[in-house]
């Protein structure tokens, strides 16, 4: 697997460029930002359109959970750097660390998608992401459900008390296209879990995962 390859180079560099280099350099072109918008949309129709065609008895519930561990933050960064996608990110000066933010190297694999979208067509674009998800559909489907919240709530109600778990929104940042916010999950007034995502129920997710990364330390 690699990256596609671009009849306009320009399109992949903007794809790989951050805002922080960007704002350093005024004259290089936007960031990727509006690239991963389109990206992200065209990743969720293809895993979705997999999933239905490849599963025709499989409940929507089921897909839906299927759906969200092919795409949920940790394995994008994991093809982000299989494609050597860090190595190639263009960022200012202070935001180096960026290149190892699990979230930026998820967010910038999506923005190769829709850069490439421009370039070669949605036909194109769309049989280069069926070839990356493709062989990953069956890999998922064959593990159990892993469903973060629900095993939080049982941890709680088997270990914590009545109580039961309860998420608070801690705001979110950046622009309205590519909001990333953030939940913390506390029970009674414990904070027991923090979590960030591109949506409010990713972040809750990420939210109970924390908590159950913190409890069976």
């Amino acid at each position: 697997m690699g990256l596609p390859t671009f009849q306009n180079p320009a399109l992949l560099r903007q794809a790989l460029t951050h805002s922080s280099y960007a704002n350093e350099h005024p004259t290089e072109g936007p960031d990727y930002e509006r690239l991963e918008f389109l990206g992200d949309g065209i990743l969720e129709f293809v895993v979705r359109d997999l999933l239905f065609a490849q599963y025709r008895d499989m409940p929507e519930g089921k897909m839906s959970q299927r759906a969200d561990q092919l795409v949920d933050e940790s394995r994008l960064a994991g093809l982000a750097m299989e494609l050597g996608i860090p190595a190639q990110m263009r960022l200012g000066a202070g935001a180096q660390h960026e290149r190892y933010n699990p979230s930026v190297q998820a967010d910038m694999f999506e923005a190769v998608i829709g850069a490439y979208r421009l370039d070669a067509g949605i036909a194109a674009a769309l049989s280069y992401v069926e070839s990356i998800f493709g062989p990953l559909v069956d890999r998922v489907v064959d593990l159990p459900a892993i469903d973060p919240v629900s095993e939080f709530q049982e941890y709680v109600h088997a270990h914590l008390g009545p109580h039961p778990p309860e998420y608070r929104d801690r705001g979110d940042t950046g622009p309205s296209h590519a909001k990333e916010f953030t939940v913390e999950v506390v029970v009674g007034e414990t904070s027991y879990g923090i979590g960030q995502g591109r949506s409010k129920k990713e972040a809750r997710k990420n939210a109970a995962i924390d908590a159950l990364r913190r409890l069976k330390r």
